[in-house]
């Protein structure tokens, strides 16, 4: 009979070395699936950078390449401050360029239908890509001017001109009423519409405040109709002066007439023959001042005096010519519209 073996002694040092051996073979259990966790976060993370670079190069593609004018592409820059332009070092926001865009082509679609592949389609809205932008940029320099020279855009101002707009013949829309109107006919939520309100109110305000020559020529001619309101003797008197014009009507309109808002200030003075003060257009382009010459119920008769800003857009030739304003996306039509501009200043 064999003899059985003799036992150990159990003592703390046999302990600690019983259990490192235990622990030491339990590690090839513990540490695969510790790799492998850590693997899964890399692979994770690395599949969320691919993803999110694709993303941004889609978007990036569509936007500056494809030129997608979507909702959805307009959501997207309009959420990132995506840029379209620059000029003279002021950012002009890709949504803005959006925002005029599309609210054009929604007027045009809902007057005239749905632009097809056609040639003229497609000359048409390369035209209004064109217009928006050059608006854009031109809107987006006048608002940051004015915000250097501490003469921002109010809330005030833009809230006047929508109360103004939601008369429409003769009648104020409501508020449900008027959002309506400006969805279907510009596919602008209210928020949209005063955004486009304020650039446009940038452009005529910061065209007004540095226009010297045109506030000087209208000082001094409202200062001679003063002692002679024969508007015809004013206007042979300034013939020559590029900035001057002179307009008679030869039958009366509404004064809900689009022409600047000269029917409506006519229909403010208190009787024929009364001269209004110097007033800035409704498009910002001029200083107005009208003679009354007749009125029936709504429909008057004036005689017009106007003296036209160039100034800013004088500045805005300096920039182009100077290469001072880059844009980020290749549009066609430029030239169209330089055209037209010059034609309806003559």
């Amino acid at each position: 009979m064999k003899k059985d073996k003799k036992k150990k002694a159990i003592t703390q040092q046999n302990l600690e070395e019983s259990r490192d051996e235990i622990l030491s073979k339990g590690k090839k259990f513990r540490y695969p699936f510790q790799y492998s966790k850590h693997r899964l976060v890399i692979i994770t993370i690395l599949i969320s950078i691919i993803a999110v670079a694709a993303f941004g190069f889609l978007c990036w593609f569509q936007l500056y390449q494809a030129q997608n004018t979507s909702d959805v592409m307009y959501r997207f820059a309009k959420a990132f401050g995506l840029p379209v332009a620059k000029i003279d070092d002021v950012s002009v926001k890709y949504s803005d360029y959006l925002m005029l865009y599309r609210s054009s082509i929604k007027s045009i679609e809902r007057q005239q239908g749905a632009l097809d592949d056609s040639e003229d389609s497609k000359l048409l809205d390369s035209y209004y890509r064109r217009q928006a932008l050059n608006s854009a940029e031109e809107e987006s320099y006048a608002l940051a001017k004015l915000n250097e020279m501490g003469k921002p855009v109010t809330d005030e101002e833009i809230d006047e001109v929508v109360e103004e707009h939601k008369t429409i013949d003769g009648e104020v829309r409501s508020d449900q009423a008027f959002e309506g109107i400006v969805r279907d006919n510009f596919g602008l939520n209210m928020t949209e519409y005063g955004r486009m309100i304020k650039l446009s109110l940038a452009r005529k305000k910061y065209s007004a405040e540095i226009d010297e020559r045109a506030k000087k020529l209208v000082t001094e001619i409202e200062a001679k109709l003063q002692t002679n309101s024969d508007f015809a003797k004013i206007a042979e008197e300034y013939k020559t002066n590029d900035i001057f014009s002179y307009e008679t009507l030869s039958e009366k309109v509404d004064v809900t007439s689009l022409d600047s808002g000269r029917a409506a200030m006519a229909m403010t003075i208190k009787e024929v023959g009364g001269i209004s003060k110097p007033f800035i257009s409704k498009s910002g382009d001029g200083y107005y001042i009208v003679k009354l010459t007749e009125r029936e119920d709504s429909r008057v008769r004036y005689d017009s005096i106007w003296v036209r800003f160039t100034e800013f857009d004088d500045r805005i030739q300096k920039l182009r010519e100077e290469n001072k304003i880059d844009e980020y996306i290749k549009l066609e039509g430029g030239e169209t519209i330089e055209e037209d501009k010059k034609e309806s200043a003559k």
